[in-house]
Formats: structure tokens, sequence, C-alpha cells
């Protein structure tokens, strides 16, 4: 075991003892971390044999290209000496590493709703500087004033045992988030099942019971770090499991974007046989898991590969594209909502709790809000006759039938796709309505509500927008049940440029974060690993749902409001005290989306 005196004898002018540290921690076999008494985080790495800066570098940052400024920060040369102890700046190193040593150093720290919250250990009369928690915390010590607002009692300089709040929005990617269990690590009941059952329905029954039984809830940790070898037969990138992490919610679905259960499976089986593992219940801590680089989302393909490149360069262009039309209190603004589902089309179902009953239920209420609250105009594709547009006032919801499309004649919901089609040929009419009454095209706003069928470990809400490359081109429908409506008959067919998709794209990637963002501030779970996604993934394949590929409103969202298959999900959304809280988080997602941003230093104000 290194010494505090070793570690930190090469490193400062003069060599200290113990006594020059308040706490010390090892991260790993060659890392190790001290709170220095003037309140500096002292990072030090220890080299492997034969080393080069970049080897390090990769190790402890994640990224090899870095190793320039950690030479430098050592007053270093190109060459790395095996006995040479390197100091590294805390703000370089993995999130996993951050959030490692913090814990460690500040073991009464803790994530709340709020934010993080840092107890203040001190060592003296005077603790830890907001200056100096600040850069910690959110990579800026310039931050210390909204966190200063954030906790309107608390001075510059702090005390030992001050408890100071680290507003969520102001945190870096290492102290996002907060790990749940609903059961021991389950980290590979899904993989360890299906490999014991021979029949393809008997595993997926066998999966969905174990994963309700124990299961790993799926929660980011900070931002992941990969590696990657391009030269294999197979490219592949490598993540090393931390503590608690699952093989299915910390890899397939964080690096691979699959959510159905199915999906899930079958890539983890893949994962499994790629890497040779045995036996997937004992993965230790730090296991490298190698992912085949073609199962990665493009966001986690290294950074100049030309899949990820073109990705963030279509990115950037929408969002260049997308300007935002405000409108105060909704005035002028006309509202499109969509119950999904509906008549013979239950959708999902999961202990009798029928898709298209509760999101009806939740639609109404959000047409309930925006009328009441708002000068919003509010128009609906589809209604019960029965039920109408009144909420229902009981917790569970008998399954209704008798939902119709608002086409011109009314379409009785028989056929699902037929339903689907006839729902965006009814919005473009309505769009088109709406400029023949000089509304702005920016004033308009397409939302489809639905509760998801996913993997168990997920929980929450999550958005799905029109991705550019997905909606350009032309599409038509041209069956007598289409032409029979008036809808259809007054565009048949719809085209969407390239400009058009990139706008739509960036407006409708606007309103989705504003709407999963107050999801979040109401306490309401939302998907853990990107809840804003641009084109669905499932049996290996990509696409946009129907309703809102081709629609023409250019801001317009797919909502799933939570995961029916998750039992915690399922137990919410059969109340309508929860059903209400979805509705009003939807409608303050709307205002905000119209309103004047706000700076992170407003927004922290408006929570005091």
């Amino acid at each position: 075991m290194w010494s505090v005196v070793l570690l930190h004898a090469a490193l400062l002018a003069a060599a200290p003892s113990s006594k020059d540290f308040i706490a010390t921690t090892t991260v790993t076999p060659e890392l190790r971390a001290s709170l220095a008494r003037d309140y500096e985080i002292v990072v030090v790495a220890q080299p492997h044999q034969g080393d080069a800066w970049s080897r390090l570098a990769r190790r402890v940052t994640g990224d090899a290209g870095r190793w320039k400024e950690i030479a430098g920060y050592n007053s270093a040369g190109p060459n790395l000496a095996p006995d040479q102890l390197v100091r590294v700046p805390f703000q370089l190193l993995r999130p996993e590493f951050q959030r490692q040593i913090i814990v460690s150093l500040f073991p009464r720290d803790r994530v709340t709703a709020a934010g993080w919250r840092h107890l203040v250990i001190g060592g003296g009369i005077e603790g830890e500087s907001l200056w100096n928690i600040a850069a910690w915390f959110t990579g800026n010590g310039s931050n210390y004033a909204a966190i200063r607002k954030a906790n309107p009692a608390q001075g510059l300089s702090t005390r030992k045992g001050d408890v100071i709040v680290v507003p969520t929005e102001l945190l870096t990617s290492a102290f996002r988030g907060k790990r749940e269990m609903e059961g021991q690590n389950a980290a590979s009941t899904a993989a360890e099942i299906r490999e014991s059952a021979d029949d393809p329905a008997q595993h997926t029954a066998a999966h969905e019971d174990a994963s309700e039984a124990a299961v790993v809830e799926a929660v980011p940790v900070g931002q992941p770090s990969l590696s990657y070898d391009r030269e294999s037969a197979i490219p592949y990138a490598v993540y090393r499991l931390q503590k608690d992490e699952a093989l299915y919610s910390s890899v397939v679905i964080r690096f691979t974007g699959r959510v159905y259960s199915n999906d899930v499976f079958d890539v983890v089986d893949h994962i499994v046989k790629f890497n040779g593992i045995s036996d997937v219940t004992k993965l230790p801590v730090g296991y490298p898991v190698r992912i085949p680089m073609d199962l990665l989302l493009p966001e986690y393909l290294p950074s100049d590969d030309p899949t990820r490149m073109a990705a963030e360069a279509s990115k950037l262009a929408s969002s260049k594209l997308a300007k935002r039309t405000r409108a105060k209190n909704l005035g002028g603004v006309w509202v499109i909502l969509d119950a999904g589902h509906g008549g013979r089309d239950v959708g999902t179902i999961h202990d009798d709790v029928a898709e298209a009953s509760y999101v009806y239920d939740v639609t109404c209420r959000l047409k309930r809000a925006l009328e009441k609250k708002s000068a919003a105009r509010v128009w609906m594709t589809t209604e019960s006759k029965s039920q109408e547009y009144d909420p229902v006032d009981d917790d569970e919801i008998e399954p209704e039938s008798d939902h119709v499309v608002l086409t011109t004649p009314r379409y009785k919901l028989d056929d699902p796709v037929v339903g689907v089609n006839l729902r965006w040929y009814l919005a473009n009419s309505i769009f088109r309505r709406a400029m023949k009454n000089s509304v702005p095209p920016g004033k308009v706003i397409f939302i489809s509500v639905h509760a998801d069928s996913l993997h168990p470990s997920l929980r929450g809400a999550m958005a799905y927008i029109p991705g550019e490359r997905y909606v350009q081109g032309s599409y038509w429908k041209s069956a007598d049940v289409y032409l029979a409506r008036a809808e259809v008959r007054e565009k048949p067919v719809v085209t969407h440029s390239e400009k058009e998709s990139l706008f739509a794209e960036g407006v409708s990637r606007d309103l989705a974060e504003s709407v999963i963002s107050s999801f979040e501030e109401a306490g309401l779970k939302t998907h853990p690993f990107g809840p804003v996604r641009g084109y669905v993934v499932r049996d290996g394949r990509e696409w946009v749902p129907a309703v809102i590929r081709y629609n023409l409103v250019p801001t317009r969202l797919l909502l799933e409001t939570c995961n029916l298959g998750n039992r915690n999900d399922r137990a919410l959304m059969k109340t309508k005290k929860y059903r209400e809280e979805i509705a009003q988080a939807i409608y303050r997602g709307i205002v905000s989306f119209f309103e004047e941003r706000r700076t992170v230093e407003q927004r922290v104000a408006s929570r005091e």
C-alpha cells in the first residue's frame, strides 16, 4: 500500500505528512485521492510498468487525448517514467471516479430531490469554500453564486457542519441520479433464465416473472466512460461495470438504446456470448464488458466515427433552425391532443391496466387544464361517445371501446392502422385551418399521449420526436376508407423537405425537453437514459411512429407517460391523483415551452 507521504512527496515542494490532509481514500490500486487542509482535492496516479501518457489518461479520464493536459499539469515531458507519480486534476477524472472520491471523502453526502446535499466537514474554524464546492460538483467555481442563491442563509465561507444543497440543474453528470434497488443484485437474472429455457414463449414469460420479482431499477450515475478497440475483427467498446450495476440496465439499455424486453434479452445474450461470460451473476466490479460497436447508439461511438459525426451534425443543424414562438399564457396557441389507441385497440395491457383507457383519461385532464388555465385553443383527435371528455373520478378505469376519430365523417376505431393514419390526416387538416386563420406555425403543437410497455427495470416518461432522417419524403394513403374522409381529400399527399424535417426535429426536441423537465421538477419519474429520442428501436429496426412521422405540424411529439411494464409505474397509473399529476406536468411543460427562457440563477431563485 502506498503511504500518503510517498504519494505526494514527488508532487509537492515540501514532503507532507498525513497531518496535511483531512481525509484520504483509495480509488483503485493505482489511484488515490486526499482532501488537503486548504480544501483542495489532490488526486495522484501511479503509472503501470511501461505505461504511456495516453494509456494512463484513458484509464483515469476515459479519453486518451487528455494526456497533454495531465502532462502539462505535472510540468512533465512527453515520456512517462514508471516511477513518476502523476497528479490528476479532479475535473478531468472519469465521472464514476469523481463520485467515488466525493462519497469516500464526504461519507455523509447524499442525493436528494433538490440536488446534491453536501455536509461540510472542515478541519478547523472554517470549512470548504463555496468556490471549491462549486468546482467539485458543477465543474466551475464561478457557479458559487447560484449555489449561494439556492442556500440563502449561507455565507461565502462555510463552517464545519454546514449543509449545502447544490441544485440538480447545476450538477455535472457524476452527481446526478440515485441508485435504487428493488431486490438483491439481479444483474443477470434475464440471461440466466433464458439459458435454461428451451421454448421462446416460456423464456419470455420467465424473464418477465423474474424481472417483476427482483430487478435493479435502471438509474444513471454520471456520464459513463468507454474505451474502444477498432482494430479487432469485430470493433468493440469496453465499459467497466461499477458497483451494483446490472448487465441489462447499465450496459444494454444505456448504450444500445434497447428498451423493449425481448430486444434487451436478445442483446444481453449476444453480449454474453461475445464476452464468453459463463456466469453472468458473478461479474465483479470493474469487469470489462465488450460491446460490439454496431450495437451502440451514435452518441456512444468514438467522437470521430462517421455515424456519430453525422448524428451530431444533424442535431446541431436542427437546433440552429429551431426558433420558438413566444406566447404569454398560451395566447393564440392551438394545441392538438391525441390519446393513443382506443376502440378495439386497447394498446398494451398489464394486470387489467389497459393503455387506451388510462391515457384517454390523462388527455382529458390535460384538455381541462389547458382550457381552464390558459388562453390556448384545444383540439382532440378522438372521443369516447360515452365518456366524452370528462375525466374519470375513480382510481381504476373500466375499458371503453367506443372511441372514434373525429374526421368527417367520424371513424369508429375498428382498425388500429387506419385509426393512426386518420389521426395525422386530421392533425394536418387542423394545422391548415390554423394557417388560414393566420396562426403562426410555431403556435401550433401536437402531442400524442401513450403509456409504454418496456423492460421492467425502466420507469417514467419518455418522448419521441420526428428525427430528421426518418421523416423526409412524400407519403399518402389511397384506400377507400381514407378517401371517404374530407381531411384526406383536402391533401392526400404530404411532403417533408430536408429543411422542414430539420426544423421539426429541433422545435419538437425543445418542446419534448420542456415537458420532460416539467416531469422531473414535479418529482415524476422519467426514462433514465435519453428520455427524448428521435426514433424508436424495436426488433432491430429504427423508425418514427406514423402519427408524428407523417404529421405536418412542425412541433410534435409522442409522449410515453410511464412504463406499464413496471409494477410501480402501473400502480401509480391506477390512481386518479397520479394521472392528474401527469396532466399538470404536461401542461406546465407546454407553458414553459412558450415562455421566455430563464437563466440557471433564475430557476434556482424560483425554488427559494
